[in-house]
């Protein structure tokens, strides 16, 4: 299945993109797709995921066609 995976700020300049397409397997979650970017080490550091607009757990299933964001801690003073 096809999905759309956005990026913010330091992970996004990480990987080198900020949104594209991504074809992943059913039953996928916002965690396998951390480990599959290399980035799962970020989840400890306190990378949180919205599916369309609404923030969602590192192990909720994705689904056909969604917005997957994935939203690295922030950072200010």
């Amino acid at each position: 299945m096809r999905i759309e995976l956005i990026c913010f700020g330091p992970l996004a300049e990480h990987l080198g993109w900020k949104s594209q397409e991504m074809d992943v397997d059913e039953g996928t979650t916002p965690r396998k797709i951390a480990e599959l970017l290399g980035v799962s080490d970020w989840l400890n550091a306190g990378l949180t995921f919205a599916i369309d607009g609404q923030m969602c757990a590192p192990d909720n299933i994705l689904s056909e066609g969604v917005e997957l964001a994935m939203l690295p801690p922030v950072s200010g003073g």
